[in-house]
Order: structure tokens, then sequence, then C-alpha cells
């Protein structure tokens, strides 16, 4: 369906992005800790970015209703998966809420064949299991099984994250007609909406007063995580996904792991040792897999047709 020359530049786009979503959790920890818990200073950073976009939104109203029913699945699926990714970043350990959210390949790749009739080659199979296996080291030892298992709400939001993520790239290739903001603002929005919605489940974010909190660190920090990190990681991301195909863009993204984990493990004291590492490996090596032909191994891609 799309060749390589077509998708070089999202693919790099998307490749970018993972250094964005894999530090995510800092500024979203910064302002969890200013706001003592409450929704207001990371509310106002989710919704900060769909606010920017608001008036391009009102300009363009007919155009983005055109893009019905598809984008309205992509933007709930993208607004689901970032909530839950969010909230389980800062209810749990990162390393595991990220690793188990990238289980997001083997749904990617499902839904991709089952509604767009995309094709599964031996190079996608080898690519999910050595991502698969590498998240099995590393999550196998404290599960009790070589599958990855959620052990707490945060890892069971960090699998459904996954889940929806799957969904959205899968309905975002029937909005590539659409410009890219058209897109990005619903998505944008219902991530807003989520976000709020999801705090009626136990542990997250109180409703409570908004605690006093240095007026300067508050703002900063909310104007960082809408211009630093919300708004190019989801252009950058829209932009990539809208001309890859699914599968890809979940191998593409497992960067983030690395990214995501390491700067866990220098910032947040999480555990990083050699099962963490070996873990990586196995997962960075997926990605490169994607990209270098393999002997005996068919690409049905490097004719065009994938």
């Amino acid at each position: 369906m799309f060749s390589r020359s077509a998708i070089h530049l999202p693919s790099l786009a998307i490749f970018a992005s993972t250094f964005i979503w894999g530090t995510w959790w800092i500024p979203l920890r910064k302002l969890d800790e200013l706001g003592q818990g409450t929704i207001w200073l990371v509310g106002m950073g989710v919704a900060l970015p769909a606010l920017m976009l608001l008036p391009h939104a009102l300009r363009h109203t007919r155009r983005i209703y055109t893009g019905g029913m598809p984008l309205l699945i992509c933007a709930l699926a993208w607004g689901l998966t970032c909530t839950f990714y969010a909230e389980g970043a800062m209810r749990g350990n990162v390393a595991r809420v990220i690793l188990l959210f990238y289980l997001t390949p083997v749904w990617s790749t499902l839904l991709a064949r089952w509604i767009l009739g995309e094709p599964i080659t031996a190079q996608r199979l080898l690519t999910i299991a050595l991502g698969m296996i590498g998240m099995s080291i590393i999550l196998g030892n404290d599960s009790g099984t070589l599958i990855p298992q959620p052990a707490d709400v945060a890892e069971w939001m960090g699998l459904l994250a996954g889940m929806f993520w799957a969904v959205a790239t899968v309905s975002i290739q029937k909005t590539r007609e659409l410009p890219l903001l058209d897109v990005a603002f619903p998505a944008l929005a219902m991530f807003a909406l989520c976000f709020i919605t999801v705090t009626l489940i136990p542990g997250g974010r109180s409703w409570q007063a908004l605690p006093a909190a240095p007026f300067a660190d508050a703002l900063l920090w909310t104007l960082l995580i809408a211009v630093l990190w919300h708004l190019p990681a989801i252009l950058l991301t829209l932009f990539g996904a809208v001309d890859v195909e699914p599968g890809r863009v979940a191998i593409l993204l497992m960067m983030e792991v690395v990214v995501g984990v390491g700067s866990a493990a220098l910032l947040a004291n999480e555990v990083f040792g050699t099962r963490e590492f070996i873990g990586a490996l196995f997962i960075v090596s997926a990605g490169i897999a994607e990209f270098i032909p393999l002997p005996g191994l068919t690409r049905r891609d490097d004719d065009g047709s994938n």
C-alpha cells in the first residue's frame, strides 16, 4: 500500500516523537506534585493544547465535521490512549506501564489485518516476536510467567492504553484526506475530556481546591507540557501515523521503551538492571529488524504492497 519513499519522512516523524513520549512522565509528575494530587494543574496542561488549536477549529468546523465517524473514533481512541498512559505513569512504575503499553504491536497488526486487510509478513512476525521476548524478559520474573501481566491499576492502564492506541492507528488511516490540524484538534479535545472523566477512578486526581503552589513554577510547567510535549508529540505522531501502516507505527514507537525506561531509571530511581537492559535490547532489535531485509523472509512492502 505504501512505498518506502512515501513513508520515509513520516517514519522519521514517528521515531522522533518517541523521545517526547518517553519523557512525558516528567512534566506530568511535576505538575501532579505542584498540584498535590489535584486535577487542576495537570488538567490545565492537558487542556491547553486543545485551547491553542480552538481558533483553527472554529474557522474550519464544517471541514472537521466531514471527518465523520472515523475521525470521532480516532479522537476517542487517542484520548483514551493518552489518558490511561498518563494516569498509569503518574500512579505506578513508569517502566512497567510503558512496557505493557508496547504490547500494542500485536493489537495494531491484528486490527490492521482485520479492518484494513494489511498483510502480516514473516518480517513483521519477527519484529513482534523480538519485542514480545524483550518485554517478557523485563516483566517475566516479577509476574511469575513468561507473559507480561498487569499487577495493579496503573499497569492495567498501560495495557488498555496500548489497546486503544491500536484502534487509533488503524482508524487514523481513514482520515488521511483531512489536514493535520483538523485531526489534531478533536484528538486533543477528547484527551482533555477523557482525562477529566478518568479522575472518577479511585486513586487518581482529586477535585479538591488547588493548594497554594509557586505560581511561576506552576505556570512554567503548564506551558512546557503543552508546548514542548503535547503539541509536538501529537503533531509528529499523527503526521506519521496517517501514512504509515499501523504495525510499523507500533514498532517504530518501541524506541520510547528505551527512552522511558532509561529516563525513569536516571530521574525516578526506578530499577534498570541487567534484566531490563537485555529486554530493552530485544525491543530495540525489533525496530531495527523492521528495516533490514533478512535472508529467507519475503518483504511484501518492498514492492509497494505494504
